[in-house]
């Protein structure tokens, strides 16, 4: 109701003081535009004069002496130093014999020699804006010939532009002064209600910690506490709601930690070998995928080293299965305990284990071979065995990435089959992949 009565008058009242100030801001942004204008185009001319004079004495000796290459030294000395865009230079014949930059044409205007007194010129040159001024080359009376020397007009142009973007807000800010000030004039009716519609607003927004001054009228004090005691309720509303969502929201994220926490906990048991507590097949063949892809990046050698126990089946069927897995967890502690931080091991099943090893040539690799073999014998040398002098041995097969295969089954068929070729030919040995047949090669 109260915009409807009285926020035609209050904006009639603001757009006629805006209109007033308006136009005598007009007026005098237009005066101050067409002086900035005029004093930046005397400065910019007197820039270019001032520099082609100083240029056409620098021009006078190799310009008489014919000294091509001098004269090129000093235009693009100029160029470069002098802040100069473009230098053309003309003999006494008016012909153009030099311009730097070479690689920028001159284009109709400056190159040709000006008519009359049109020696200062402002246009756009390779869509640069430019200010152009001639001037006559002399050694002493005689004409030697003449230059165009164009220098840069943006910086002037701009700074012509931020004057005139100041004086648009200064003639915009004076009219939204006059505005404001009439506004707050007639303000003086209607202000109650619109503060009352305001509070209303802010509290329709959310913002319920809002309250309108008890003030005023009866009626407009009335209304206010009634919009007072709406804002409370809704506040204390709110604050029961968030309350409860916080309580929700914390037993959100235990229930998902403890999702997590199993997922994790489900995920090592079922690439874990609870026995010798190394990876499992479905884990060792993971880290495996994930070793080749770095290495066929990077570029950088990868071994797999197959471990099988000499002897294991008769001393598993002698003395149990019990001191058989003892024996088991010995070597997975061994293996470990003989790995570095980089290295996986793995038992693939029975007796038998696997060793990652990255960043390893064949070489090094055969000696880590030999290294986890005795770490083996080392291991398994003080079990319990009532009666028994041996000890267990193990063999060894090593493959090598990228000589011996590039696939992760490729390796550790490769890596097997020099295993049994190592456990053929006696106990405790080690050998390395057999070479690829040409057939496979190829």
């Amino acid at each position: 109701m109260a915009l409807r009565l009285w926020g035609p008058m209050r904006i009639r009242i603001a757009v006629m003081a805006g209109v007033g100030a308006g136009v005598a801001a007009a007026t005098v942004l237009v005066a101050a535009d067409l002086l900035a204008t005029r004093e930046t185009d005397s400065a910019v001319e007197r820039a270019a004069r001032t520099a082609a004079v100083s240029v056409a004495e620098r021009l006078e000796r190799p310009l008489a002496a014919g000294d091509r290459e001098a004269l090129a030294r000093t235009m693009r000395r100029a160029a470069e130093r002098g802040g100069a865009l473009l230098v053309v230079v003309f003999d006494h014949d008016r012909r153009i014999v030099a311009a730097e930059p070479a690689a920028t044409p001159p284009g109709p205007v400056l190159g040709a020699w000006p008519v009359g007194e049109d020696d200062q010129i402002a246009l756009t040159l390779g869509g640069v804006s430019i200010q152009a001024s001639f001037q006559v080359i002399r050694n002493g009376g005689d004409d030697l010939g003449g230059l165009w020397l164009a220098v840069d007009r943006r910086p002037i142009d701009r700074a012509l532009g931020q004057f005139r973007a100041v004086a648009l807000i200064f003639a915009v800010g004076l009219v939204a002064l006059f505005a404001l000030l009439a506004w707050l004039a007639a303000a003086r009716i209607t202000g109650p209600l619109d503060e009352l519609g305001e509070t209303v607003a802010a509290i329709g927004r959310g913002e319920l910690a809002t309250r309108h001054p008890v003030r005023g009228p009866e009626e407009m004090r009335r209304l206010a506490d009634r919009v007072n005691r709406m804002a409370e309720q809704l506040e204390s509303t709110r604050t029961e709601q968030a309350r409860i969502a916080t309580e929700l929201d914390g037993q959100v994220r235990d229930r998902t930690r403890q999702v997590e926490q199993a997922n994790r906990l489900l995920l090592n048991i079922s690439h874990k070998d609870p026995l010798t507590h190394v990876e499992n097949r479905m884990g060792f063949e993971r880290e495996l995928d994930k070793y080749l892809s770095l290495c066929r990046r990077s570029g950088q050698p990868l071994a797999v080293i197959m471990v099988d126990l000499d002897g294991f089946k008769e001393y598993n069927d002698t003395w149990g299965h019990a001191a058989g897995d003892q024996a088991l967890a010995a070597v997975g502690t061994a293996l470990q305990g003989r790995s570095r931080a980089s290295d996986t091991v793995g038992r693939l099943g029975g007796d038998e284990f696997c060793i990652l090893i990255p960043s390893t040539k064949p070489e090094r690799a055969l000696a880590a071979a030999e290294g986890f073999v005795a770490a083996i014998v080392e291991a398994t040398r003080d079990l319990p065995r009532p009666g028994a002098n041996a000890t267990l041995g193990a063999s060894a097969g090593v493959a090598c990435f990228p000589e011996d295969g590039e696939e992760g089954t490729e390796l550790l068929a490769r890596a097997d089959a020099a295993l049994y070729r190592a456990k053929a030919a006696g106990k405790g040995r080690v050998f390395r992949a057999a070479p690829p047949l040409p057939d496979q090669q190829a």
